[in-house]
């Protein structure tokens, strides 16, 4: 009776102790090339501060979230950034499979991205 009475207080202090907290498991991946894998795409939550990057195979992990709803904004160099909404639940890992298109960019934009080019090379080679 007593290894009863002793089994039940450790689940219960083990239960009462445990970490409410739970997290996401994604992948990204690039639409243009049939679905491969974006590596290093950049993977941010909008509510924290937690920013990381996706491995070779376009997976990424965000562990230790308090349960609740996030906005987990993916972006790419060259492509559109998405933002997605996200209920991150302590007891299931929320799952998300997002695909990222490429960006248009107008002439306009590609003129000025030109422009700021230029002068940031003509300022370095001023102080060269």
């Amino acid at each position: 009776m007593k290894h009863l009475i002793c089994i039940s207080l450790f689940f219960v202090t083990a239960f009462s102790f445990g970490q409410n907290t739970g997290l996401i498991v994604g992948k990204i991946l690039d639409n243009e090339m049939n679905d491969a894998p974006l590596v290093l795409a950049n993977v941010s939550i909008k509510e924290t501060s937690i920013n990381l990057n996706t491995d070779l195979t376009g997976l990424f992990v965000v562990e230790n979230l308090e349960a609740g709803d996030y906005t987990l904004v993916c972006s790419f160099a060259g492509y559109e950034t998405k933002e997605i909404n996200v209920h991150v639940d302590a007891l299931q890992p929320a799952e998300v499979k997002l695909s990222l298109a490429a960006s248009t960019i107008s002439l306009g934009d590609l003129a000025l991205l030109t422009a700021v080019a230029q002068k940031d090379d003509k300022s370095t080679a001023v102080l060269n």
